[in-house]
């Protein structure tokens, strides 16, 4: 193991020995500020979340009952407990990380949710203990950017994957190099931002490793709010005083909590000093990436040795490029026209949704749109649907299928999304930011001051 590893398992072990958790309000915020919502913050065991988070890879996943995730680098089993509950008791959701504390953690808050198709496993990231061509979708959150060799972890990801497998990763990139005293420091590396890749660099990787229709897009979230859980943030005198406290019951969590100071987290410590130098948001971004492995690509053979240590030559992995046409199915919210685009009140993001709609149709592309105020009747044939807006109401709209998946609930996804959801099927092109479309009241179509009816 490598020093700058065993730096890394080091400061990570004394962050799941803190008393960071989903209780403390300036951990529940940051967690919130990269798309997780407070209703699952709120549902999951307090240990889980430590405050980590650069985006929400599980949201974008677009899992499905009976499927097999793998979360490399799982920390306090998060995303492991999210995936777990969409792919159901016949899915399975595999948690792997290298540092011993942060493992304790997972399977504790595992057993206090019951969850039953969990696994979790000790080994790092380029050398993932499962079998060749077993998983269905590879999570990653904010850890591939601590990688000493972030190829090996992009073929090991390859290698576990099915044909026709994906992975969704959040994780931090680079927009421009670092200055160089950033670029060289420990507390920038162990804080997610001395060991990011550049934009361009991840998406070459990932494709060099014989990965298909990536995508790596910014998210424009601001990175500013790691330092609420740092210790002159989470410990402040406004915040939870719990946060400051070491979790009871957590060997090692006094010794911890005093080699930092306050927080018990070297990690959001390190990097709050190090965000007082420069502007991170000016260098850094919370980066989305999708990518899938072909459908006839070759399963890379298993070694009992570490990946980082296997030179791959590019004949191992087929270059053949599937395109398969999807349907899209687009349940609306109660709207006065197909496509909301009326009156003098417009949402913005209705018409790109529909120019968007419009460029998947042109390549080739089956798209469906139903409007709750006009085609009732679709909603009530859709057994699935029916019975998300009756547990949840017509906020859940507008929903999105992808041949018969829900890939989205209460927004109108970016060409982006629209583009990891058809894999492969759309020309890679610029695409916003997904954006949260206006709410529209109960009483629909004529609600608010659209004027539309």
């Amino acid at each position: 193991m490598s020093s700058i590893t065993e730096t890394v398992r080091d400061k990570y072990a004394a962050v799941a020995l803190s008393g960071l958790s989903n209780n403390d309000t300036a951990v529940k915020s940051v967690a919130a500020a990269f798309g997780y919502s407070i209703e699952e913050l709120d549902s999951l065991p307090s240990e889980a979340n430590m405050g980590l988070s650069c985006g929400n890879p599980v949201a974008m996943a677009a899992l499905k009952l009976g499927e097999v995730v793998v979360d490399p680098g799982c920390g306090g089993g998060l995303d492991v407990l999210l995936a777990s509950r969409l792919v159901g008791p016949t899915g399975k959701a595999i948690g792997v990380d290298m540092t011993t504390e942060m493992l304790e953690r997972s399977r504790a808050g595992a057993a206090k949710a019951g969850a039953t198709n969990v696994e979790f496993y000790q080994a790092q990231i380029d050398h993932l203990p499962l079998p060749d061509a077993s998983v269905d979708c590879v999570l990653s959150n904010c850890v591939i950017n601590l990688a000493a060799d972030k190829s090996a972890v992009f073929r090991e990801m390859l290698r576990v994957l099915k044909p026709g497998g994906r992975i969704s990763i959040s994780d931090i990139a680079l927009k421009q190099p670092l200055p160089p005293d950033v670029a060289s420091s420990l507390h920038a590396y162990v804080g997610c931002i001395a060991g990011a890749m550049m934009i361009s660099e991840y998406e070459r990787l990932l494709n060099k490793a014989g990965f298909e229709a990536v995508i790596v897009t910014d998210t424009g979230a601001d990175l500013n709010v790691y330092a609420q859980a740092s210790s002159s943030g989470c410990c402040s005198p406004e915040s939870d005083a719990s946060c400051c406290a070491p979790a009871s019951g957590t060997s090692g969590a006094s010794s911890a909590t005093a080699e930092t100071g306050g927080s018990g987290s070297p990690v959001h410590d390190g990097l709050e000093q190090i965000m007082r130098q420069f502007d991170v948001n000016a260098y850094a971004a919370s980066v989305r990436v999708y990518a899938t492995r072909g459908a006839h690509s070759v399963t890379l053979p298993h070694y009992e040795t570490p990946v980082s240590g296997i030179l791959y030559c590019s004949s191992m992995i087929s270059s053949t490029k599937v395109t398969a046409m999807k349907t899209i199915l687009i349940y609306d919210r109660p709207m006065c026209c197909s496509t909301g685009i009326c009156g003098p009140s417009v949402d913005p993001v209705l018409p790109r949704f529909a120019a968007d709609l419009e460029t998947m149709k042109n390549a080739g592309h089956s798209v469906e749109r139903y409007n709750l105020s006009q085609q009732p009747q679709a909603f009530i044939e859709n057994k699935e649907i029916h019975a998300l807006i009756s547990s949840k109401g017509t906020d859940v709209l507008p929903v999105v299928v992808v041949d018969g998946r829900v890939v989205s609930r209460g927004i109108y996804p970016s060409m982006e999304m629209l583009q990891m959801w058809t894999a492969g099927g759309v020309t890679a092109a610029a695409a916003p930011v997904m954006t949260m479309s206006l709410p529209i009241a109960d009483e629909g179509c004529c609600s608010g001051s659209t004027g539309c009816c």
